[in-house]
C-alpha cells in the first residue's frame, strides 16, 4: 500500500468528537465525491464515490450520526486511473429531508452539488481543521518521505483551492496552486516541514512519525555526505597544493643546491620533500622551534613566491 493511502486510512479512522466538525469533514467529502440526482417521485439520491471502504465508512457513519439516516455501501470494479474498484455510500433523501442538503451546505439555487463550503462550517479552528482533514481524504496524495517531498490535493473547481489555500494560511502553512494541462488545480506542499505541520493539522499521527524519522535519517545522511565531501575537497587541494610546493621546492634545490636557500626557507623545504603527505599542521610540529598552522602557511607562502621569482630568472 502507498504512503498516500495510509495517511488516508489514517484520516479516515477519526470520528471528530463534535457535531460542528463531523459536519465540517462530512460537508468536504460529500462535495468533493458527491453525486446527486433525483428519483420519479422527488426525493433526491445522494451518492458519494470513495476510493477506500475506510473512508466509505467514515462518510456512513457521518451521515449516520448526524442525521439518523441510513445510507448503504456497495462496491464496484471501477479501472479508471488504474484503480481496481471503489466504494459507494448511497441514501436515499425524500423531499422533507431536503433540509439535510441545506444544513450541509451542499446545494445551490439550481439544485446542484457546490463544492466550496458554507462559512458557518469552517468559523471556527476546530471545523477548519476536520474539513481541510476531508478535503485530503477525498483529493489528497502525498508522496513517501524516502523521496522527494511533495503532497498535493486536486481540484476540478477554480475557487475551492482558493478557500483551501487560505484556511492553510490561518495556520501558517503555506501552499501554491497551479494548473494542469488537463485544466484542474493542483494546491501543493513541498516543503518537509509545512507538510509535517499538514500532517499535525489534520491529526495523522502515525504518517507524522514516519515522515519524521525518515526525515531525520535523510538529514543525517545529508550532513554526512557534506562533511565527506568537504573533506575530500579538503585533502584534494592539500595534495594538489603538496605537489606543487615539492616540484617548486626541488627545482629550486636543482638550480640552487639546498645551500642556496635562504636560512629560514630551508628547513621547511627539507620537511615538505621528505613528508609530502602531511598537512601545514603537521609540518608545524615538525619545525623546530614548532610553528602554528598559520605560521607555517605564511612562511610556505613565501617560499613558494621565492622559489618563482628565482626560477623566472633563470
Amino acid at each position: 500500500m502507498s504512503f498516500s493511502n495510509d495517511v488516508r486510512n489514517e484520516l479516515a479512522r477519526i470520528i471528530p468528537e463534535k457535531s460542528c466538525c463531523q459536519k465540517a469533514e462530512l460537508s468536504a467529502m460529500v462535495a468533493l465525491k458527491g453525486n446527486l440526482q433525483t428519483d420519479p417521485v422527488g426525493a433526491y439520491i445522494l451518492q458519494v464515490e470513495m476510493d477506500s471502504a475506510a473512508a466509505a465508512r467514515k462518510v456512513y457513519r457521518l451521515m449516520k450520526n448526524l442525521y439518523e439516516i441510513q445510507p448503504t455501501v456497495s462496491m464496484r470494479e471501477n479501472r479508471r486511473f488504474r484503480k481496481t474498484r471503489v466504494y459507494l455510500v448511497t441514501v436515499r433523501i425524500l423531499p422533507e429531508q431536503n433540509w439535510i442538503l441545506g444544513d450541509l451546505g451542499l446545494m445551490d439555487q439550481h439544485g446542484i452539488i457546490r463544492q466550496e463550503p458554507r462559512a458557518g462550517h469552517i468559523r471556527k479552528n476546530c471545523c477548519r481543521r476536520a474539513y481541510i482533514r476531508g478535503v485530503f481524504i477525498s483529493r489528497g496524495s502525498i508522496n513517501r518521505p524516502e523521496g522527494t517531498y511533495h503532497l498535493e490535493m486536486v481540484f476540478s473547481e477554480a475557487r475551492l483551492p482558493l478557500q483551501v489555500q487560505k484556511i492553510l494560511s490561518r495556520f501558517h502553512i503555506e501552499a501554491r496552486l497551479s494548473e494542469r494541462k488537463n485544466g484542474l488545480l493542483v494546491l501543493y506542499i513541498k516543503e518537509s516541514e509545512a507538510i509535517v505541520d499538514f500532517l499535525r493539522l489534520v491529526g495523522a499521527s502515525s504518517a507524522l512519525l514516519e515522515f519524521e524519522n525518515v526525515r531525520i535519517i535523510k538529514s543525517v545522511r545529508n550532513q554526512v555526505n557534506r562533511q565527506v565531501n568537504c573533506e575530500t575537497a579538503n585533502l584534494a587541494r592539500m595534495v594538489d597544493a603538496s605537489v606543487r610546493q615539492v616540484e617548486l621546492i626541488e627545482q629550486l634545490i636543482e638550480k640552487e643546491g639546498i645551500k642556496g636557500l635562504p636560512h629560514n626557507f630551508r628547513e621547511l623545504a627539507l620537511l615538505r620533500i621528505e613528508h609530502p603527505d602531511s598537512t601545514l599542521r603537521e609540518l608545524g610540529t615538525l619545525l623546530d622551534p614548532p610553528l602554528s598552522k598559520s605560521g607555517v602557511a605564511y612562511r610556505m607562502r613565501k617560499l613558494e613566491e621565492y622559489a618563482q621569482e628565482r626560477l623566472q630568472d633563470t
